[in-house]
């Protein structure tokens, strides 16, 4: 148990140099969202993605019942290309945010997506340095590319 504990702080001082580093624009957290759209997430959010199909099926039949079939088709074409192109970017920006969020939010939760493969870091102009979740090691990027805080303790 006593082997368990130096470990467990100092992946949290890791997780703190990557916290503190994403504060400072010095690394970017990315987002895998098709790992993450899916019910198992935990940054998923059902209405996000239920919502707009609900607005299309309304609006198709409200199109339908003001203008027949016409009125249904038209609708239902804005509503396909409205989908594809505007409303889909915006449930994944919104699914982005929640997932930056959740994963700065504390090393419980960045441990959690990583384990599902949700996220990639890398340093902010080196794309070389990108590290892939679940297989890459965030503790290695954090040791070899983040400098030791000024208040952490030398291991």
């Amino acid at each position: 148990m006593t082997e368990d504990r130096p470990q467990t702080a100092e992946a949290q001082a890791l997780y703190e140099r990557i916290w503190l580093a994403n504060q400072d624009s010095k690394v970017d957290i990315g987002a895998q969202l098709k790992v993450l759209n899916h019910p198992r997430s935990p940054v998923f959010k059902r209405s996000d993605n239920l919502l707009p199909w609900v607005a299309f099926i309304c609006l198709s039949i409200v199109g339908y019942r003001i203008a027949g079939w016409i009125g249904f088709l038209a609708i239902s074409t804005s509503m396909a290309v409205l989908m594809m192109t505007t409303i889909s970017f915006a449930v994944m920006s919104r699914l982005r945010k929640r997932t930056i969020a959740y994963a700065l939010s504390g090393r419980q939760g960045f441990e959690e997506l990583w384990a599902g493969g949700g996220l990639t870091i890398r340093m902010v102009g080196d794309p070389s340095s990108e590290v892939r979740a679940p297989d890459g090691d965030w503790l290695a990027f954090s040791r070899q590319h983040l400098p030791r805080a000024e208040n952490e303790p030398v291991r």
